[in-house]
């Protein structure tokens, strides 16, 4: 069944109105005024809907049934990842959403060549990466749209890190030589239903950033003799958490 997202604010007095995708319901799909469809408005929520009435710029669907959305995970993951070239943050974003994530913090860190020199900048960058994370969340069936902040500087995401029961720091440097590896990290805080997750840019931590997250108490680990790129690290770590918090 075709599955569409509407603002929370649209659904009301039993009736979903759909604006964004309208016009793909109509013109793409070609669908009929009585066709069943699932509406989702990012609370968590999913709706069993009925067409009522289909025109270029807003679709109206009769809600029939309501239910929580069974797609999400029951813990939260929050990865911040430092700011990498081109397109690589759409598509770890992408990644991200499709394996649960619950929000992604996007950090600037002394190796990355991208620069956000302004507040501005930063904003407009998070509406375009927002919509990398919807039209993800309606293709994999979540039930929440997962938020992309505005950049934030390393320390702010040490800070907001330490905040959460559980903070991993995949380091290359260490290899296998961290004094417990992920597994052990994960089994040590097996009640935690929070975990933040920082991964590097192209060129890594600096030793400056490494030291700082050590004295802040991150739990830092390898991830092996071989170094993955950035745009592979989360979707490397993120499964290997909801594998052992049974959401896999």
């Amino acid at each position: 069944m075709r599955r569409f997202f509407t603002e929370p604010g649209f659904i009301k007095n039993g009736v979903a109105e759909i604006f964004e995708d309208s016009k793909h319901i109509e013109k793409v799909l070609r669908m009929a005024v009585g066709d069943s469809i699932l509406v989702f408005d990012g609370s968590g929520t999913e709706y069993l809907a009925r067409l009522v009435s289909i025109e270029k710029n807003l679709c109206r669907a009769e809600i029939l049934e309501s239910k929580a959305s069974l797609s999400e995970p029951k813990i939260r993951v929050s990865l911040f990842q430092g700011l990498p070239k081109s397109g690589k943050m759409e598509t770890i974003i992408q990644k991200a959403v499709e394996l649960g994530v619950y929000e992604v913090f996007p950090v600037i860190m002394d190796r990355c060549v991208v620069q956000i020199n302004s507040q501005s900048a930063g904003e407009e960058k998070a509406k375009r990466w927002n919509k990398i994370s919807l039209e993800a969340s309606k293709q994999c069936g979540r039930g929440i749209v997962p938020t992309v902040h505005p950049p934030i500087t390393f320390d702010e995401a040490i800070k907001k890190l330490n905040s959460l029961e559980v903070s991993l720091m995949p380091y290359e440097e260490l290899g296998h030589q961290g004094a417990y590896g992920l597994r052990e990290i994960l089994t040590e805080h097996s009640a935690a239903t929070s975990f933040g997750v920082m991964v590097g840019p192209e060129g890594g931590f600096s030793d400056s950033e490494a030291k700082r997250a050590l004295e802040n108490g991150i739990n830092t680990f390898g991830l092996g003799p071989r170094i993955l790129r950035t745009e592979t690290v989360a979707s490397a770590v993120i499964p290997v958490i909801m594998y052992h918090k049974n959401e896999f």
